[in-house]
């Protein structure tokens, strides 16, 4: 091997260089380190086989071509010649040299890069000059400058790999290297330690990110006319950046929001009017209170009337939203139903009667919401114990409805998903009785007897053993197969099929006679799985055989079958997710309370499935939790609220009274629908 100068002209890539995907992500890069410091390294290229004049390149292509991207511009001249090292073995040792180079190389470490760029700017230069002479970004240079400027132990961390360039660029959020080092210090060694999310708080906890409702309420111009100070970071704009001065602005906040809530109580002649800090009230803040539910006056005729209409027209878009044909404008239709249901809150929202004895008590909050702009909770509250007398119509003043006031939920579910919920309990159920060829064949000998016993077919069973029509309900179209669907599928896939090849039935029949016993069963239970109809608890797919074969097979519904986004909670309301979120934690229905639908169907479908990190209790909540129709252990979910409770011993009348002010001061605060929503539990 030699080492010498050839055109560019002359050389071409080797058909037996094992890089064979030659993108162009980093050619411009290349040419611009060619083009400012010269060819660092040669090509290895041997004579082509097909013509003497030419050589293959089998190491260098890249810079091969980046030198002719130069050539093409006019940077370097035509005629350009490369220093190359010749091999005369142009087969095992070229394919040698080029799967070596193209392994061993190894790419420079972002904390040797930005040691680099350090130096290199320590040297007189610019980050627009560095980036110019290297072919990446301004903002490329930058950023590594600033993990140059990391805390000796986190840059350390970084160069020796121990942690991820990410975790780096969440401790350089911030360039006090104080707060860094205190982040470090916290979380360097928790089960935290390589989450960015986490390490950004962390950091900023002493600080305000711009866009917090806190912020947003005060202002900038306001906040940096007191001496705040911002951080800003890279290209940021106005309005973006940390508040570093995180005690300043909340003293700022804390008197404006005083004053508005000085104004807001004039307003309302309410009793009192508390400003808080913050996009919800906690228990702390309620502990000493009591809810009160006023009184509404009644609407008008004519609001009654267009509350039907509207209710009326908002089913009928769900129902085409659900299974849209050619033609329908989904999103338009999406947006008349959300302005119907902002028309029909408006009619609903009639005037507050409360009585003049309540008055002197009664009060709320007044919060920010995410916006930053100040409002009143919903929600009301009253000073004094609530009385128990009854009013008129036979209710407690100031009480909530002895059963509850959220509906059932075959009531007010949108008929497609009730039929996919009853498909999915019946696969559940189907996957059972799959598995078991005892009880299949019970079933199946029952179902057949019955009609010759004197029992003739009531079709109380659902089990179509007969393997008549199903009737199989539409259901939801578009979302994935449920998780029993594709456990059925793969019963279905492992079972023999060969004896159903035979074309004459007879032939079949033999066949599968000569199938080993456990095959026979096996066959047996998938079939009479497949005869069930799909059921619920109640409503109009209610089959109570079905419910206590569920029951008597032991089956945990919650372990077969979790409420997604596009399976469930896209499809009810959003006042019906923050009152199942609320039976959870009542924290948490108060930072979602005004999410967005989507934003809010997501987080409660990734609390049922256990993807968020949270409370055990809660967790543990969400995760059992099922709607009551697809249970099959027959007890009330959390979606009916109280329906179903026996009423209480005489012995237990007190603690049954002090539970029942918990909850309903619980319930104030999960069924406000005018809470602002803040981070994501």
């Amino acid at each position: 091997m030699q080492t010498t100068t050839i055109a560019h002209a002359k050389l071409r890539l080797s058909e037996s260089n094992v890089r064979k995907a030659n993108g162009t992500a980093g050619l411009e890069a290349l040419a611009a380190s060619i083009a400012e410091h010269g060819l660092l390294q040669p090509l290895i290229v041997s004579p082509s086989s097909g013509k003497k004049t030419l050589f293959d390149v089998h190491a260098g292509g890249r810079r091969w071509r980046a030198i002719g991207l130069l050539i093409e511009r006019g940077v370097l001249p035509k005629d350009y010649a490369i220093d190359v090292r010749l091999c005369e073995n142009e087969d095992a040792a070229s394919r040698e040299i080029s799967l070596a180079e193209n392994l061993i190389r190894e790419a420079m470490t972002p904390a040797d890069e930005a040691r680099a760029y350090k130096d290199i700017i320590a040297g007189g230069t610019d980050a627009e000059a560095v980036a110019r002479r290297f072919g990446v970004t301004v903002r490329h240079v930058q950023g590594r400058l600033r993990l140059a400027d990391l805390g000796e132990p986190i840059f350390a961390a970084l160069a020796e790999g121990e942690i991820t360039l990410d975790v780096a660029m969440a401790y350089g959020s911030t360039g006090d290297r104080e707060r860094q080092l205190a982040a470090w210090e916290r979380l360097s060694t928790s089960w935290q330690g390589d989450n960015p999310q986490a390490i950004r708080r962390a950091i900023a906890e002493e600080a305000l990110s711009a866009d917090h409702p806190i912020a947003r309420f005060v202002g900038e111009v306001e906040y940096l006319a007191c001496g705040g100070r911002i951080e800003r970071d890279l290209f940021a704009d106005e309005g973006e950046g940390q508040w570093l001065d995180g005690d300043l602005a909340m003293d700022l906040a804390t008197k404006k929001l005083a004053f508005e809530a000085e104004v807001a109580e004039l307003g309302s002649k309410l009793a009192w009017v508390k400003p808080t800090l913050a996009t919800h009230v906690t228990y702390d803040d309620t502990k000493e209170l009591h809810a009160y539910w006023p009184r509404r006056a009644e609407p008008s005729a004519e609001a009654v009337a267009r509350m039907d209409e509207i209710s009326d027209r908002m089913t009928e878009i769900a129902e085409i939203i659900d299974g849209p044909e050619d033609g329908d404008d989904v999103e338009a239709l999406e947006a008349e139903y959300n302005a119907l249901d902002a028309e029909h809150d408006r009619l609903a929202d009639t005037e507050l009667l409360i009585p003049e004895d309540d008055k002197p008590a009664v009060g709320t909050f007044l919060v920010l919401g995410k916006d930053g702009q100040p409002r009143l909770l919903e929600t009301y509250y009253t000073t004094a114990k609530p009385s128990r007398r009854s009013s008129s119509d036979g209710e407690m003043v100031g009480s909530p409805d002895a059963e509850g006031d959220e509906p059932a939920p075959t009531a007010s579910l949108p008929r497609s998903l009730e039929e996919q919920m009853a498909k999915d309990r019946r696969d559940v159920l189907a996957l059972h009785i799959a598995h078991d060829p005892a009880l299949a064949l019970d079933l199946a000998i029952f179902a057949l007897a019955r009609d010759h016993a004197g029992h003739f077919g009531y079709g109380d069973t659902g089990c179509t053993i007969r393997i008549a029509d199903r009737n199989e309900p539409s259901g939801l179209s578009g979302i994935p197969a449920s998780s029993a669907v594709t456990d059925l599928e793969g019963l279905r896939a492992a079972l023999p099929n060969d004896w159903a090849s035979e074309e004459d039935s007879f032939a079949s029949f033999l066949a599968f006679r000569a199938l080993a016993d456990d095959v026979k069963a096996g066959w047996l239970a998938y079939a009479v799985s497949q005869s069930l109809k799909a059921s619920l608890t109640s409503g109009t797919h209610a089959l109570a055989f079905q419910t206590r074969l569920g029951a008597e097979i032991g089956i945990e519904m919650a372990q077969h079958w979790r409420p997604g986004a596009e399976n469930f909670f896209d499809r009810i309301k959003k006042a019906q997710i923050l009152g199942i979120l609320g039976q959870f934690d009542a924290e948490i229905a108060l930072r979602y309370a005004t999410a967005k639908k989507a934003e809010l169907a997501t987080a409660a479908a990734r609390l049922c499935a256990g993807d968020t990190i949270i409370e055990p209790e809660i967790k543990a909540k969400a995760l059992a939790w099922v709607p009551a129709v697809m249970r099959f252990d027959g007890f009330p979910s959390l979606l009916e609220g109280t329906e179903g409770v026996d009423a209480a011993a005489p012995d237990e009348a007190d603690d049954r009274l002090q539970d029942d002010e918990e909850a309903a001061h619980e319930a104030a605060n999960q069924n406000d629908a005018g809470v602002p929503t803040a981070e994501a539990a």
